[in-house]
């Protein structure tokens, strides 16, 4: 099972991970007092992670015929750095607190700021946040460049990782954006933002550096590019679907957080479409207010079983994994039970709970 999978290289990537931070953190004290301040705040903040990302490197690699070493592993360990960076900048945009049930990263300096009497320790926060989240993305790319692999496939990993990255910028941009934009946002937009913003590197990016570091050619590369985008989508509406009805010890973060923060999943675009305009009406003054209770949670959860909207997203989601089964089947440069270890990725892609 793919679980047990990310759990057993999860040990492996976080071994690999200490290592590099520790000898990291000799030239970064060169610095200031932060180098192994943030050397330390960034082994924590990934050990209490998955390590998704990660497996999907080695996972990628293995697909594509390559026997396991130990590249594959600082490869996997360099994307656990990108996803922290990311994770780190989205809190302090999404004004999140809490991540993997513990003060987010650019709250908990914002806390030390205020005990210190730290005047605007919010922003004293924000600010901390926004240098860890450079400093992890920097050390990856470094982490990247000292893989022993033969130039041209490094320079590939290079080339891939900074579009990739690149792109989820961008996303990051119209998701700021849609949080203000009036209500025209399609579905299409919705899915559109899906890919690029979470589907492409949690799934995509790994899968893609693993097998150019198998030393697969273009072709096989961009066809597990093409499917981790659809599965990507898929996990994001799972998210979607955690982040309403999960609890927060299964998400580790405050359930409820997307409702505060408007954002413009198919969930709300669903919900919005089908509602009353009595309803929908009461559903514009909890959608993006700082304010929500328990009751206002239960109204929207109300609303979204009372217009079937689950049930409207779950039709989507069969479409995606229609697509996605086609796309295995068409990787038939790969043996069978590669094949058959992606549909398990999909599966467990499907049902997931946390």
């Amino acid at each position: 099972m793919i679980q047990q999978y990310v759990a057993t290289q999860r040990e492996a990537i976080c071994e690999e991970l200490r290592r590099y931070l520790q000898r990291s953190a000799s030239w970064l004290a060169n610095v200031n007092e932060f180098g192994p301040e943030v050397a330390g705040v960034l082994d924590e903040f990934i050990a209490g992670g998955k390590m998704v990302r990660g497996a999907f490197v080695v996972f990628g690699a293995e697909l594509c015929g390559a026997a396991p070493n130990r590249e594959h592993l600082r490869a996997a360990a360099a994307l656990e750095l990108v996803q922290s960076f990311l994770l780190i900048h989205d809190d302090i945009m999404d004004r999140d607190t809490t991540r993997r049930g513990k003060p987010s990263v650019y709250y908990s300096y914002a806390q030390r700021a205020e005990e210190r009497g730290i005047a605007d320790a919010e922003h004293y926060g924000a600010s901390m946040g926004i240098c860890i989240g450079d400093v992890a993305m920097l050390l990856a790319v470094e982490l990247i460049s000292e893989l022993e692999l033969d130039p041209a496939l490094r320079t590939r990993v290079v080339q891939l990782l900074a579009r990739e990255i690149a792109q989820v910028g961008l996303a990051q941009m119209k998701d700021v954006e849609h949080g203000v934009a009036a209500d025209t946002i399609t579905a299409a937009d919705v899915v559109r933002l899906y890919r690029y913003k979470t589907g492409r590197y949690t799934f995509s990016l790994p899968l893609m550096t693993g097998a150019i570091i198998a030393g697969r050619e273009a072709e096989t590369v961009g066809k597990l590019g093409r499917l981790g985008e659809e599965l990507g989508v898929i996990f994001q509406i799972k998210d979607d679907q955690l982040g309403l009805f999960g609890s927060t010890e299964t998400i580790g973060k405050p359930v409820g957080s997307d409702i505060r923060a408007d954002k413009k999943t198919l969930f709300r675009l669903y919900l919005f479409r089908s509602a009353s305009d009595e309803d929908r009406e009461r559903l514009a003054e909890v959608f993006g207010s700082q304010e929500i209770n328990e009751r206002d949670l239960e109204f929207v959860h109300d609303c979204l079983q009372r217009y079937r909207v689950p049930e409207q997203v779950e039709a989507d989601i069969n479409e995606l994994k229609k697509r996605c089964e086609r796309m295995i089947a068409e990787l038939e440069e790969l043996t069978p039970e590669a094949r058959e270890r992606l549909a398990d990725v999909l599966a467990y892609n499907l049902v997931r709970e946390r």
